[in-house]
């Protein structure tokens, strides 16, 4: 279970600007190699999705097919 303390509202930034503009100093400070590894990163989401879905529309196209057989 999280408690929640009157600390953690106080780290928190207040507003959306304030949530971006630190975002915006941090990745400032990244190491060069960061942007490859996101980029690693967001190429196996990518394959990943696919790879799900070319998955999901065959299972469905097999149970189409069984129910149909069996009928």
């Amino acid at each position: 279970m999280t408690t929640i303390t009157a600390t953690d509202f106080q780290v928190a930034p207040r507003t959306a600007h304030d949530a971006v503009s630190l975002r915006r100093t941090r990745s400032t400070h990244r190491s060069p190699f960061s942007e490859v590894r996101e980029a690693r990163r967001q190429h196996t989401l990518q394959v990943a999705a696919v790879s799900t879905g070319i998955l999901s529309v065959t299972v469905a196209a097999s149970a189409a097919i069984v129910l149909t057989l069996a009928v």
